[in-house]
């Protein structure tokens, strides 16, 4: 029977580039040197326009989002997951602070009431589908600083550990073999390794992250991809595509579009 060991070298930085260049006053900490790092890939805030209702867009990431809405008359909090396409999402109160924390697709600190199959793809008030002391909205909403903010989260998530159940450590586990492949694993290799059917391990997949492995591994290739592909000029672009997998620069284009319904250079030009 396999081990079920994570990996000591973090090889998965999911990104929301939009979500900066859309907002004012955005602020990012990754949790590098952190417990919490093997949960958390991000905290960040950002204030949304004053002058009109505001609307953001996610692209995938296989991850899952806490947002708070820091507004002092009305404070929320909801859940906010991944779509496997770019998604649009409205409804966010315009001249608000917005506090963030970003889980990594095999997190083992939030217990959420549903399966991720159920909750993909939508935004969803954060105690509808967990069951904690919704105290921590009025908390995090007056927090006087990012960093604060922070601290206060740490301390909410102590009070709320929950012993991981063994099927979570499978999918933690092929995880981590899909991050350590930069996503170039399918599923027959995955059920070689692990020692588990290829259906079992698809249906554990789509219980606690929402997507299938295949899924899983072109989103890691995605996001491994778009960070790079935004910073340059042009010339590292066929050292990207095949670090990543593709096969040439029409099936680099081919998937970016199948994720973000723009090609690379469209999404550039439209996001510089």
């Amino acid at each position: 029977m396999t081990n079920f060991i994570k990996l000591n070298e973090r090889y998965y930085f999911p990104s929301q580039p939009e979500i900066q260049i859309s907002t004012s006053s955005y602020e990012e900490s990754k949790p590098m040197d952190s417990p919490m790092s093997k949960d958390i890939a991000l905290f960040y805030q950002f204030k949304t326009n004053k002058d009109s209702l505001t609307s953001l867009s996610l692209i995938p990431d296989g991850c899952f989002d806490i947002l708070f809405c820091c507004s002092p008359k009305n404070p929320s909090a909801f859940l906010w997951t991944s779509p496997f396409q770019r998604r649009k999402q409205p409804n966010f109160q315009n001249d608000c602070d917005y506090f963030g924390v970003r889980f990594f697709p095999e997190q083992g600190a939030i217990k959420l009431n549903y399966s991720m199959r159920e909750l993909l793809d939508k935004q969803i008030p954060l105690f509808d589908v967990m069951s904690a002391d919704s105290f921590i909205v009025e908390v995090i909403a007056t927090g006087m600083s990012f960093g604060e903010r922070i601290e206060l989260f740490k301390k909410f998530m102590k009070r709320i550990h929950f012993d991981v159940g063994y099927d979570q450590k499978i999918v933690d586990y092929a995880i981590q073999k899909i991050y350590s492949s930069n996503g170039m694993l399918n599923i027959s290799q995955l059920s070689k390794y692990m020692g588990y059917s290829e259906q079992y391990i698809r249906r554990k997949f789509e219980e606690y992250i929402g997507f299938s492995p295949k899924q899983f591994c072109q989103i890691v290739r995605f996001q491994n991809s778009l960070d790079r592909f935004l910073q340059i000029d042009g010339s590292d672009l066929l050292d990207i595509i095949h670090e990543n997998g593709y096969y040439d620069q029409a099936h680099f284009i081919r998937g970016f579009k199948k994720m973000i319904n723009l090609t690379p250079k469209q999404y550039k030009e439209k996001f510089p």
